[in-house]
């Protein structure tokens, strides 16, 4: 995508191109136009130096020599039948053409100016006055100075052109660039508002134009809204976590001490029953919080051992369920840059979501393979698996699938997954497994 000074530059280097084209063409027209003048002046006043043609039509025409100083104008005679008289010692041997024949045969004083291309190959002009009924007097000059000076203008202009152009693209981007720096200190403080980085606010710089200056307000206010939305999502999680465990840990307590106490069979059931519930509960409260705490975008990125964090999930796993996993991880440490709690809810709720749904018996694999700009993590397990048309919606919070509706949980885990991975620039995707279940492999860059 062009960014705003490229398209500014690109816009003033044309502008500036289209004008000094106009005013470069004009300026060499009227230049030219000035030459071709000052060239016709000196074949008039050569003529008017004075030639004349006597009455006999036998005798040759006379000229007077030309005038110090003048450019060479060479003069010849012709007549109306098309015959020429060379009055001068050199001649560019000029052929009669309609013009000449035209003048010599009009009235004495007709003239006629003229650009022709002589025998030679050269530019000349030609002034054809009529002298006497039947015949005219020509004066001639090249116009190869002129063509030097005009080519040599041509060239000049061509170079001012390609300097002014230059120098207005460069004073535009620069320009654009004073302008446009209030706006790069709006989007970098926007990035650090993404890092967390509260503090951070955009600044007006003097001389700064009324539409930046409104956008940088609107975005210092919007920083402001967030902040109070950041505040009050933060006092709603805190409340939420002391008001909803408080209650919950006094009623599991109570409901364990009267299953402990229950003296007939049906009691001691309903007990246990409720007890499960409360676990369910609570598992659904410390899922919501975990979610909740999710959004806020305060986090420590930190060098880690992926494989370190990968046997730490494992580990948890076999003490809570008693179910053995099988690790697959290189021999030399593979570090990467990430938010070690962001991996650790992204190794145990894998693993948490493959011991849940797949049988006591089926082995559940954890994997990790590194490559040199990524690397990828999988989980594997012998159950069920999700079928082809659920796992496009299983990332969605509180989305069961029909299968898994009747196993206890809240259907947050693999969505408190996929914000984690989100986090950390990673990509999530499901696919069946060698063993028959589920496979997810989770891929994060290394950068």
């Amino acid at each position: 995508m062009r960014s705003l000074r490229t398209t500014v530059a690109l816009i003033v280097a044309v502008a500036v191109a289209l004008s000094v084209v106009g005013l470069a063409i004009g300026v060499w027209f009227l230049t030219r136009s000035a030459l071709i003048g000052s060239v016709d002046s000196s074949l008039e006043s050569r003529l008017q130096a004075g030639i004349y043609l006597e009455s006999a039509e036998d005798s040759p025409p006379a000229v007077r020599p030309p005038i110090k100083g003048q450019p060479s104008v060479l003069v010849d005679a012709v007549f109306a039948d098309g015959e020429v008289f060379e009055v001068d010692r050199e001649s560019f041997d000029l052929p009669v053409d309609d013009l000449d024949i035209e003048v010599a045969s009009s009235p004495p004083g007709t003239e006629a100016y003229s650009t022709r291309v002589a025998p030679n190959g050269a530019q000349v002009r030609v002034l054809t006055v009529s002298v006497v009924e039947g015949a005219a007097a020509r004066a001639v000059r090249s116009l190869e100075e002129t063509n030097t000076i005009l080519v040599g203008l041509a060239s000049i202009l061509a170079v001012v052109g390609v300097a002014a152009v230059g120098i207005g693209a460069g004073i535009g981007v620069l320009a654009v660039r004073r302008s446009t720096i209030p706006l790069e200190d709006v989007a970098e403080t926007m990035r650090a508002l993404t890092r967390g980085e509260k503090g951070a606010t955009p600044e007006v710089r003097s001389g700064s134009p009324r539409e930046v200056v409104d956008v940088v307000d609107a975005t210092a206010a919007l920083q402001d809204a967030l902040r109070r939305s950041e505040e009050q999502q933060e006092r709603l999680v805190q409340d939420a976590g002391h008001e909803l465990r408080t209650p919950l840990a006094a009623l599991r307590a109570n409901v364990q001490f009267a299953a402990r106490t229950a003296t007939d069979d049906v009691t001691q059931e309903s007990l246990n029953a409720a007890q499960a519930e409360l676990d369910e509960l609570g598992r659904l409260v410390e899922e919501l919080l975990a979610l909740a705490a999710r959004d806020e975008p305060i986090r420590e990125f930190v060098d880690l051992d992926i494989r370190g964090a990968v046997t730490a999930a494992a580990e948890r796993l076999t003490r809570r369920t008693q179910r053995p996993v099988t690790l697959e991880l290189p021999d030399r440490p593979v570090m990467l840059r990430v938010d070690p709690a962001s991996m650790a809810e992204i190794v145990g709720n894998l693993l948490d979501n493959a011991a849940k749904f797949s049988p006591r018996e089926a082995v559940i694999v954890a994997a990790v393979r590194e490559g040199p700009t990524e690397v990828v993590l999988e989980v594997r397990d012998g159950g069920p698996g999700i079928p082809d048309d659920e796992r496009d919606t299983v990332f969605d919070r509180f989305h069961r699938t029909p299968d898994a509706r009747a196993i206890p949980g809240s259907g947050l885990g693999l969505a408190i997954v996929s914000s984690a991975v989100e986090d950390c620039g990673g990509t999530i995707a499901l696919d069946r497994a060698a063993e028959g279940g589920l496979l997810a492999r989770v891929v994060l860059p290394r950068q």
